[in-house]
């Protein structure tokens, strides 16, 4: 009979005492309680500093899944965007990470020629994708003409592209990993063989090269509706991380004093070009490129879902963001129903048929619309349709109420003819 330790005995217990509790916590109790939970197990995972700690909290990570599984399909809704599975996912991956870095800083000497091997790897990857990069817009000018050839290279375009940032992230942490979070924390020896590795693996040339590679997919592709919600998604994670990096990078490049090569683009030559830095701040021109980034996203973003109504015929006022187009298609709807035009083109073909199919995805995404509003929109033009069509009701019935009193005079109130008893003379 298997022994059962403290430690399992205590989860035990613990998850015994906590389902009880969950099942009776209300919905709002119960989304608190597991953010609470999960934020303070990533908080200790964040900051243990031996691997016994860390063997502890793996399993409270799978003591909280358990626990919350029966209520993952709430959650799925009440955590969004993120799931349930995601958020146990990122605990995982959390301590999958921190784990190795206390592993390693135990075991130094054994890990670190582990650790050189890993970013020569990552380094060749990310050259094979470049130069399949380089195929691939190449690929991308000779299909235009063919509209299915087209659709694949952009399908295979957009995965590299995605790959490609993955894997440079992937380096970055390797990079990274050994020496904690806190780069405060770090001395300034350690900072410069940080900063030594950065410009070996040439990490912010290819930040610089993989910001560019976007906006020039940008320039030279049109992109169909369902393509912008994940674009959308990749320069969100991309910024994002971008700027976590960016301050790390700021911090290495200050300890070293001797200000050598780090493959910094100073956008004086072409894109890729490693030229030595002359500034403390090393990101400023990758900053400038990712606002670009931005603005043509944007801008295509804008531009496509405009096309879906002035190539209908229906003329709507300009939009270029998020305000402007919930005020256009408003004042849209206020115009319809004020004139009493047929709304059954920018009903069922425009909205339903595009916008709602198309692009409702990209929209629905926070940094657009966002989810609130796009529902509000929608509801006020599904309710222009039913008001068309509670009007047509009123029409047609009273249409049927004048047949029926008509019909009712002309067979009830017309005068009867006489009877043969009246036409005798008395």
């Amino acid at each position: 009979m298997m022994r059962l330790t403290p430690l399992i005995l205590l989860i035990a217990v613990f998850l015994i005492l906590s389902s009880l509790a969950v099942a009776q916590q209300s919905d709002f109790a119960v989304k608190k309680d597991f953010e609470d939970r999960s934020r303070d197990l990533k908080e200790q995972i964040e900051s243990a500093k031996s691997m016994a700690t860390l063997d502890t909290l793996k399993k409270l990570v799978d003591a909280l899944e358990l626990l919350y599984s029966p209520r993952s399909s709430f959650l799925d809704r009440a955590l969004y965007p993120e799931t349930f599975a995601e958020r146990i996912g990122n605990l995982r991956t959390l301590h999958s990470l921190t784990y190795d870095r206390v592993y390693l800083i135990q075991t130094q000497g054994i890990q670190i020629s582990e650790l050189e091997s890993k970013l020569n790897l990552l380094t060749s990857r990310l050259d094979t994708l470049s130069a399949q990069r380089d195929r691939l817009f190449q690929d991308l000018q000779e299909s235009k003409k063919n509209v299915a050839a087209l659709r694949e290279t952009i399908k295979r375009l957009t995965a590299n592209l995605q790959a490609k940032d993955k894997l440079l992230y992937a380096l970055v942490d390797s990079i990274f990993l050994p020496y904690g979070k806190d780069l405060n924390q770090v001395a300034d020896v350690q900072k410069e063989a940080i900063g030594r590795k950065l410009a070996k693996a040439n990490v912010v040339t290819r930040v610089y090269e993989i910001a560019t590679d976007n906006v020039k997919f940008l320039e030279v592709t049109q992109l169909q509706g369902k393509d912008y919600a994940n674009m959308i998604d990749q320069y969100q994670q991309f910024s994002n991380r971008w700027k976590g990096l960016r301050e790390k990078i700021v911090a290495v490049a200050a300890a070293n004093e001797d200000k050598k090569s780090t493959g910094v683009p100073t956008g004086k030559g072409k894109p890729g070009k490693s030229e030595p830095a002359a500034t403390l701040d090393p990101g400023a021109h990758i900053d400038s490129l990712i606002a670009m980034w931005n603005a043509k996203l944007e801008s295509s973003f804008w531009a496509g879902l405009a096309k879906e109504f002035s190539t209908r015929g229906v003329t709507v006022s300009p939009f270029n963001d998020p305000k402007s187009f919930s005020l256009s298609i408003r004042s849209y709807v206020e115009s319809l129903k004020s004139s009493g035009q047929d709304p059954t083109l920018f009903v069922s073909e425009i909205w339903k048929a595009r916008i709602d199919r198309e692009w409702r995805d990209a929209l629905s995404r926070e940094s657009m619309l966002g989810k609130t509003e796009y529902a509000a929109l929608d509801k006020v033009v599904s309710e222009l349709s039913q008001q068309r069509v509670d009007q047509r009701f009123i029409i047609y019935s009273l249409i049927v109420v004048f047949v029926v009193i008509a019909g009712w005079w002309f067979f009830v109130r017309k005068p009867k003819p006489p009877t043969q008893e009246q036409k005798q003379p008395t």
